[in-house]
């Protein structure tokens, strides 16, 4: 009797090896699922530009850990803005000419590349500037994609490592209510902004064509 519970003992333990073994594929493929899907929303988010990207690096921390939400974080916001740059481009190729004429866009238009590889790394580093404005603005310039990926590269660095600090911070020692709180009003601060932005844009087309 004893003999036959010891023959069966080793079955018994590879069958239960088996089932954890399929437990855990099976456990794998909805994390996968929701890596692709966030790396979708992060590209997505760094190619316009005008969404909070604060707000997607904390959900990319929370999901995936320090190292796997930073990932998401940086393929979102560096190959993001070069999607976002010949998106613009595209989309400004198809704008009606006396809109691009607007003194305003017509700054952007006159810089030499130099410059604009520059700039794009200073606005870069700059918290709080809406990344958007800065890819829309060198899509208007005559620089290369190349040159653009470059710079934005070297300037988002810096800015996506403090982002990460602060925004790690903030989940690991902020109650989940309170970080929803926090994170709400940049959302509902940073929309606000866009829209007196928009605005402000709006007038300035609409003046001239008053003046004359």
């Amino acid at each position: 009797m004893l003999s036959a519970e010891f023959l069966t003992l080793p079955a018994v333990t590879i069958k239960i090896q088996f089932i954890e073994k399929e437990v855990s594929y099976i456990e794998l493929l909805p994390a996968s699922m929701e890596f692709l899907f966030l790396l979708f929303v992060n590209l997505v988010v760094g190619a316009v530009g005008f969404i909070p990207s604060v707000v997607l690096t904390a959900v990319n921390i929370q999901s995936f850990g320090l190292y796997g939400g930073s990932a998401l974080t940086f393929i979102g916001e560096i190959v993001g803005a070069l999607l976002g740059f010949y998106l613009y481009r595209f989309g400004f190729s198809k704008a009606n000419p006396k809109w691009l004429r607007h003194p305003f866009w017509q700054k952007f238009q006159h810089q030499s590349t130099k410059r604009v590889f520059s700039l794009v790394i200073l606005l870069r580093v700059l918290p709080f500037m809406p990344s958007g404005f800065v890819t829309a603005g060198a899509a208007l310039t005559n620089i290369s994609g190349k040159l653009f990926w470059i710079a934005s590269t070297i300037g988002k660095i810096p800015a996506v490592v403090l982002e990460l600090a602060a925004v790690y911070g903030v989940v690991q020692f902020v109650p989940v209510n309170i970080q929803l709180f926090l994170f709400g009003i940049i959302l509902v601060v940073s929309i606000a902004l866009w829209q007196l932005e928009r605005i402000k844009t709006a007038k300035q087309k609409k003046s001239p064509q008053s003046a004359d």
